[in-house]
């Protein structure tokens, strides 16, 4: 979907530049993750910021926003928010001057990405750099959380399984891991919501696994994150097959064979095809 970025916002903060105290000048504002749901989990992999910051802070302000007529821009921002608040609720010229301005206005320091970091220590911090443009920070909050959520999450769920596979593995095969990092293996995409989510989690899970059959997520961490799949293995999978085409093989081959003997596999549960019997022969 193709929208101005700077719609991309919770509907309570359009009015928040003009609720700031006369005088404001600076708002300084952090992300933290304050807890899990896990109880036994302290930490979390830091993850997704070069992400959200390459493609929506550079890429979507400036392609669909700053580059983009500011006659145009303020139609639709003001054709969006006077049927959404009423006519005439706010006053747009903030607007207008950011996009005079040509760029967003911020700083933001952060911890290295693929850290842990322990719950309730902010893993950045984000301010305005220009006083009249305090209002831009935290109207940022709300695509910044609901880009860096998953990413992160995703990588410390993934780093948790890493862990235990390796704490098992160590216990049970010895010194050879060389499978593990095959042992997690990424099989959600169809299961997410929507493709950049997929993508975003298929990537987290990356930082600990090479096993994927999330194909883009190896895209994004090429285009976002400078790895490159001809230097380093980022994902694999194999060309494995699946009950579409293992059925349509067992339909055809059984079109040749006059008839099947099943025996009943008590373990499991189950019945088995023990043997094809195809013109007189056991296949």
């Amino acid at each position: 979907m193709k929208t101005l970025p700077i719609l991309l916002k919770d509907g309570y903060k359009v009015g928040h530049k003009f609720q700031y105290p006369e005088g404001t000048t600076l708002v300084y504002s952090n992300f933290t993750p304050r807890k899990a749901r896990n109880a036994d989990l302290n930490e979390i992999v830091f993850f997704g910021l070069q992400y959200f910051i390459k493609e929506y802070l550079i890429r979507q302000f400036d392609e669909n926003f700053f580059q983009q007529p500011k006659e145009e821009v303020m139609r639709l921002y003001k054709r969006r928010i006077d049927n959404y608040l009423g006519k005439d609720s706010i006053t747009y010229d903030h607007i207008e001057a950011l996009h005079d301005l040509g760029y967003l206005p911020l700083e933001i320091k952060a911890l290295p990405e693929g850290s842990r970091v322990p719950m309730r220590v902010p893993v950045l911090t984000i301010w305005n750099t220009k006083p009249e443009f305090f209002w831009v920070t935290n109207m940022l909050e709300t695509l910044m959380s609901a880009i860096l959520w998953k990413p992160a999450t995703s990588a410390t769920t993934a780093f948790e399984y890493l862990e235990t596979f390796t704490r098992y593995a160590q216990e049970t095969v010895g010194e050879d891991l060389s499978f593990v990092p095959w042992q997690g293996h990424d099989f959600s995409f169809r299961g997410m919501s929507g493709v950049e989510d997929a993508v975003m989690s298929g990537a987290g899970h990356l930082l600990s696994f090479a096993g994927t059959d999330t194909i883009p997520a190896i895209d994004f961490l090429e285009q976002y994150y400078n790895a490159d799949c001809e230097k380093e293995l980022i994902g694999g999978s194999v060309p494995a097959t699946e009950h579409s085409v293992s059925s349509l093989c067992i339909l055809s081959y059984a079109e040749l064979v006059d008839s099947v003997e099943e025996e009943w596999n008590e373990e499991n549960q189950c019945w088995e095809i023990k043997r094809f019997i195809r013109h007189g022969e056991t296949v």
